[in-house]
């Protein structure tokens, strides 16, 4: 929904006081929809915690500032409805990045050798996305979208549907992450269009199947191993199948909660590897961050 929309609800409910959540690339508009909602009437709280997608609510933060309701900025709900806020949630799709002649000219030249083209994008750059596939089609592409075409980094769905039908995937988005996320989910080649910096680049992800099949190897070897379990609302699961399941490998296993992982958190651990249950994030962008080698679930029970 717009901000406006979402405004004209938060009165019908006659809400006062709103927790505003944006992602860290939206954290430079959190000042200008404060003051948007403060002469609406309302009484809004910025959190300057990091938040990762719709999974990322802070319900038990805000009751506890007694607010009314949650203003979530820069993600949809992608069906996590079954999180069940504790408040009413209201999701705002803030779009924003623009493409230009020669943002669609480097496209154009990167795809040259491809004629069926898949297109992806996360959620903020769908407006350039929606150009790009016009563009596409244009030049005389052939142009395949799984669903909505939103892709998020526990879900690429949006993909996977598509790929028999197309030679490459292009995705629409900032930085690599949704990118790496569809390269290790799919067998074509990936690029991605950066829309802030204007940039197509070929994501190679060989340097991270090294590492998860070195990790991999680490795991099999290890004897004490630590279960990653955050507790933020859309990635609590059920841990205790998974943890009989790496008992009966003969290891030991530690389970470890936390809201959002650093490397201070595992200092003074004594954990040969860490398996991941919460964010798949922590699996691919941080695989070179922390001392203790990281392996997804799925991969430490395949």
């Amino acid at each position: 929904m717009e901000i406006e929309e979402a405004i004209r609800k938060l009165k019908e409910m006659n809400a006062k006081r709103i927790l505003i959540q944006l992602p860290e690339g939206l954290k430079n508009k959190s000042l200008e929809i404060s003051d948007l909602l403060e002469k609406e009437g309302l009484e809004p709280i910025i959190s300057l915690e990091n938040t990762y997608g719709a999974c990322d609510l802070r319900d038990d933060e805000a009751l506890r500032l007694k607010c009314d309701a949650i203003l979530h900025l820069g993600h949809n709900d992608f069906g996590f409805e079954w999180l069940k806020s504790k408040i009413p949630v209201f999701y705002v799709e803030w779009f924003s990045g623009k493409i230009g002649e020669e943002g669609l000219e480097k496209i154009e030249r990167a795809l040259k050798d491809f004629e069926n083209i898949g297109v992806v994008y996360s959620i903020q750059y769908k407006k350039a996305f929606e150009n790009i596939v016009e563009f596409l089609k244009k030049i005389g592409k052939k142009v395949f979208v799984g669903g909505s075409g939103q892709t998020i980094g526990c879900n690429f769905s949006s993909a996977i549907s598509i790929e028999k039908y197309v030679n490459v995937f292009l995705v629409v988005s900032s930085g690599k992450f949704h990118a790496i996320g569809v390269a290790l989910n799919v067998k074509k080649p990936v690029f991605v269009f950066d829309v802030e910096t204007n940039d197509v680049q070929k994501i190679d992800v060989n340097k991270y199947l090294k590492i998860k099949a070195w990790n991999k190897k680490i795991f099999e070897d290890s004897k004490n191993v630590g279960l990653l379990l955050s507790w933020k609302k859309g990635q609590i699961k059920d841990f205790e199948l998974v943890k009989k399941k790496i008992q009966s490998l003969g290891k030991r296993v530690y389970v470890l909660a936390f809201d959002e992982l650093n490397e201070s958190l595992l200092e003074g651990l004594n954990i040969d590897c860490l398996i991941n249950l919460s964010c798949p994030r922590i699996s691919v962008d941080d695989l070179e961050r922390y001392r203790i080698p990281i392996i997804d679930c799925t991969d430490a029970l395949s």
